[in-house]
């Protein structure tokens, strides 16, 4: 099975003062050990290092950093560059749903998501349930 990380699960795993943090770690040592895939978005990866970088310090940014570098080296991270067309189906996707509150971040990712047919998502967005998708870890 392959996973969606959204940023709200980058900044849980990442951030140990984060109310998720815990059920986060557990979760993504879980899909580790099951040997799942994950999959992001440049606008994910743009997203959570510039909150990370705002909120806990530039050290939190670089560990996130070598995270994604290390996941993609090892092949457990796919990473889908943000083109206009995926932008624009991001677009479409909020007009769409305009009753969730939906970033654009969002709709891509929702975007990547269903086109790579993955249903689950590691964060903690709840809207990506009014899309259909499953959100985890469950809390």
């Amino acid at each position: 099975m392959t996973v969606f990380v959204d940023t709200g699960g980058w900044i849980a795993l990442l951030h140990s003062g984060d109310r998720w943090n815990e059920s986060a770690t557990a979760y993504w040592e879980h899909r580790l050990r099951d040997r799942e895939r994950f999959v992001t978005t440049s606008y994910v990866v743009q997203e959570t290092a510039t909150r990370l970088r705002y909120d806990t310090g530039l050290r939190s940014a670089l560990v996130f950093r070598r995270l994604v570098d290390e996941s993609l080296s090892k092949r457990r991270l796919g990473l889908v560059w943000v083109d206009p067309a995926l932008e624009r189906k991001g677009w479409e996707i909020l007009e769409r749903y305009g009753d969730v509150p939906l970033s654009l971040t969002d709709a891509i990712s929702a975007a990547v998501a269903r086109r790579a047919k993955i249903t689950e998502i590691f964060g903690f967005d709840r809207d990506f349930h009014a899309l259909g998708f499953d959100v985890q870890p469950a809390v």
